[in-house]
């Protein structure tokens, strides 16, 4: 079923026809929303990507952390060891 247009009130005046005028306004509309969506759906895109990658960089800095630290205490070891048999070298020379 098509509405049937209503008659407009007598202090109005229109140029053009009322339909007509309906007819070049709603496709420019309709281009408006559908840009507005793109738009919409491109940032919410964009913020998904940088949270990705703040993750992935946060993630990255925590295991750099990690290794650093079992790097450390691998190093540590090492050096302890050394003097381990620096110290029983020395005193199986006394």
């Amino acid at each position: 079923d098509v509405a049937e247009p209503q008659d407009s009130p007598n202090d109005m005046i229109f140029e053009q026809d009322p339909l007509q005028i309906v007819n070049s306004i709603l496709p420019l509309y309709v281009n408006g929303q559908v840009l507005r969506t793109i738009q919409e759906s491109v940032a919410s895109e964009l913020a998904a990507r940088m949270q990705s990658m703040q993750s992935a960089s946060d993630n990255a800095g925590e295991l750099a952390k990690k290794l650093s630290l079992e790097y450390n205490r691998a190093r540590q070891a090492a050096v302890t060891q050394e003097l381990l048999e620096i110290v029983a070298g020395a005193s199986a020379l006394e």
